[in-house]
């Protein structure tokens, strides 16, 4: 094989697959949507329908109690509602389904929020997945490829007693 066809190869299997600094590879949820970075901040754009958007590779439930900040910010008057939601699985490789779901308050268009999300897993989880999702206003519709950008805090432990989402002022 030649060098060019490797590495036209390499982009087109990499351009659906990106990450923000140090975090997981995130990948489109549906081919029709479009998702870039822009320095730690996560693009998302999302066609109609159900909640399309971006999730992360599959991550290790970490060992101790731990928690993390999101911000989205939604910029598309098209969004009805983007959010924060975690998929549990109970295996860490492969193709796993999910069996439990967390989500974070909805985000509406105009708006820019940051919730605190704990990392509280169900009885028998062992991995998660982290997604950020949008739901359109008209199921044809198509939305900014920049409609909703994101961006996530590192992982910080997590203290007893703290409500596992918790928004901030």
């Amino acid at each position: 094989m030649s060098i060019a066809l490797i590495a036209v190869l390499a982009m087109v299997m990499l351009g659906s697959v990106a990450s923000a600094g140090d975090g997981p590879p995130y990948r489109r949820t549906t081919p029709r949507g479009s998702f870039g970075a822009d320095g730690p901040e996560l693009l998302v754009g999302v066609p109609g329908g159900r909640a399309w958007g971006i999730e992360s590779a599959l991550i290790p439930v970490p060992e101790e109690r731990t928690g993390f900040r999101a911000t989205l910010e939604v910029s598309d008057p098209l969004v009805r509602e983007a959010f924060v939601r975690i998929a549990w699985y109970d295996r860490a490789t492969g193709r796993p389904r999910q069996f439990a779901l967390t989500d974070a308050r909805f985000v509406r268009a105009g708006e820019t929020a940051t919730v605190e999300v704990a990392l509280d897993p169900p009885p028998g989880a062992v991995a998660y997945r982290l997604r950020v999702l949008a739901r359109l206003r008209a199921p044809e519709a198509f939305s900014a490829p920049d409609a909703v950008r994101a961006i996530f805090s590192s992982i910080f432990p997590w203290r007893t007693g703290v409500p596992p989402v918790r928004l901030l002022p």
